[in-house]
């Protein structure tokens, strides 16, 4: 009975202990010890004790309103001093340097010659004279059809007289085979080729005999009957749809009469003229752009065909080619027959007469 009081007694006594260890932990915790014996000469983070918890950014706002920030720092701020706005600064002379540099065209110590004009310079067509005749003359117009015309034929020089005349020993050789077999080529370009227009001071060329489609000279022939009619005019016309009827001076008179009314017969679009160009196995021919008809005997059903599916075929083809033909200049040196229209200038249809008679 004694040992229950003994231990009632050390219960309390632990009790007590432990309320007054809690209520010095809290005494610590609300009641910081602060005064001048305080020995801490650091910096208290986020605030001293006892200081009223104000956000440190409001402070710094605050600073920075009301009083300037100093700084022992003489040097330069990059980019820009504390507190200072973000402003780009531009001194005076620099901005005027930058004017100036803008509204001054650079110079250019190049003393050579440009292509195709130097800068600043307006885009002009230079003409250049051919020879010293023209230029004692002066210059020459690009192509009036006239002018310079032994570039290409020369209708009062006798030697150009062999592109029309027969002078073969053997014109045998050129006499109608039945047994032969027309030829029909065609030349393949591609869909943006367009052909070029040279003017009357540079000479062109062709890779193929018949000649059917490349370079040409601007001024177009006058459509009907030549003595001879060079290919760099006539492709011209080939261009815009027209079909050229060609035969050897050596061909049979005969065959050459026969095809030359079929075709004066068929459309008004058409140039006739004789050429070198051919072979005496055909010495015969049609041509419309990029294609070629030769014969040896003129086979009526080939020619018509041949018209109808090629005329009016070309990168310069008009639909409409009344509107043009009778009001522009055109190349007529060499010119004996003019053309006949046939239904109109447009040749809305081609060998009709023939229809009948097939």
């Amino acid at each position: 009975m004694l040992l229950l009081p003994i231990i009632v007694v050390f219960w309390l006594g632990v009790a007590g202990s432990n309320a007054k260890s809690i209520k010095k932990s809290h005494v610590n915790l609300l009641e910081p010890i602060t005064g001048p014996d305080d020995a801490w000469q650091g910096k208290w983070f986020p605030y001293a004790p006892g200081q009223p918890h104000i956000p440190q950014n409001a402070q710094r706002v605050q600073a920075t309103a009301s009083t300037p920030t100093t700084d022992n720092w003489t040097g330069k701020w990059f980019p820009y001093a504390p507190g200072e706005p973000h402003v780009v600064k531009v001194t005076p002379q620099e901005r005027q340097d930058e004017m100036e540099k803008s509204s001054t065209t650079p110079k250019d110590s190049w003393q050579g010659k440009w292509f195709p004009q130097s800068p600043n310079e307006p885009h002009k067509v230079h003409k250049k004279p051919l020879n010293e005749e023209n230029t004692r003359l002066g210059e020459i117009d690009c192509d009036d059809g006239k002018s310079n015309l032994r570039l290409d034929y020369d209708p009062n020089d006798i030697r150009d007289s062999l592109n029309y005349l027969c002078i073969t020993s053997n014109r045998s050789l050129y006499q109608p085979d039945l047994n032969r077999e027309a030829l029909l080529t065609e030349h393949f370009l591609p869909m943006a080729y367009v052909p070029p227009a040279k003017c009357m001071n540079e000479s062109i060329e062709y890779t193929h005999l018949p000649v059917t489609n490349g370079a040409y000279r601007p001024l177009p022939a006058e459509y009907g009957v030549y003595s001879y009619l060079p290919p760099q005019r006539y492709l011209r016309n080939l261009a815009e749809g027209a079909i050229v009827m060609l035969y050897h001076p050596c061909a049979f008179p005969g065959q050459v009469e026969q095809l030359q009314h079929m075709v004066s017969g068929c459309l008004y679009r058409h140039l006739i003229s004789p050429s070198q160009a051919l072979t005496a196995e055909r010495p015969l021919a049609l041509l419309a752009w990029s294609h070629s008809l030769e014969m040896s005997v003129v086979d009526r059903r080939l020619v018509a065909d041949f018209i109808q599916k090629h005329a009016k075929q070309g990168p310069l083809a008009l639909e409409e080619l009344s509107r043009v033909v009778d009001k522009r200049e055109a190349y007529k040196e060499g010119l004996t027959t003019e053309a006949r229209l046939v239904t109109t200038a447009d040749d809305y249809e081609l060998c009709g007469y023939m229809k009948e008679g097939m």
